[in-house]
C-alpha cells in the first residue's frame, strides 16, 4: 500500500501547480487507490472535510493484487516526484529572491537616486523573465504529465 502522508502531499503539490482534477483523479486511480479514497484524499488535499465510511472488505485474493505495485506505477510516480520537486526548488528560488528585493526597497527611503530606480526596475525585467520561463516550463511538465498518463492508459488499456 502507499503511505498516506506521501500522496496527501503529492496531491497537494499537484494542486499547487495547476493540474486539473481528472489527471489528479486518474493520477490516483493508476496507484489503485478506489473512487472513496480518491474523494477523500483530494478534499484533504483542498481543505475540505468528508464524511469517513467504512470500508467494505475485499476478498483476500483483489487486495493481494491492489497492494502489488507495478514497475511503470513506480516509473510513473518516480518521475512525476521529480518534476514536482524541481518546480519546486525553482519556485522557492524565486520566492526568495522576490523577499530579498521586498526587503531592499523597503529599507531604502522614498527619495532614492534615480540610478537605483533603475537597478530595481532592471532586476524586476529580470524576475518577470524567469517568471514567464517558470510559468512555460511548468506547463511543459504539466502536458507531459498528461502524456505520460494517458500512455499508461493506453498500455494497461492494452494489458
Amino acid at each position: 500500500m502507499v503511505d498516506k502522508e506521501i500522496v496527501l502531499d503529492t496531491v497537494k503539490k499537484m494542486y499547487a501547480s495547476g493540474i486539473d482534477d481528472d489527471v489528479v483523479k486518474q493520477t490516483l486511480k493508476d496507484i489503485g487507490l478506489g473512487d472513496k479514497e480518491i474523494l477523500q484524499y483530494i478534499a484533504e488535499a483542498k481543505g475540505e472535510t468528508v464524511p469517513v465510511a467504512k470500508p467494505e472488505p475485499k476478498p483476500l485474493e483483489a487486495r493481494k493484487i491492489a497492494t502489488e505495485e507495478k514497475p511503470e506505477h513506480v516509473a510513473m510516480h518516480t518521475t512525476t516526484h521529480v518534476a514536482l520537486e524541481a518546480q519546486s526548488e525553482k519556485t522557492d528560488e524565486l520566492l526568495a529572491k522576490i523577499s530579498h528585493l521586498e526587503k531592499q526597497l523597503q529599507n531604502k527611503s522614498k527619495t532614492a537616486p534615480s540610478e537605483d530606480t533603475v537597478a530595481v526596475n532592471q532586476r524586476l525585467a529580470v524576475m518577470e523573465k524567469d517568471l514567464k520561463e517558470l510559468k512555460a516550463e511548468l506547463g511543459a511538465v504539466k502536458s507531459i504529465m498528461g502524456k505520460i498518463l494517458e500512455t499508461d492508459r493506453k498500455i494497461l488499456g492494452k494489458l
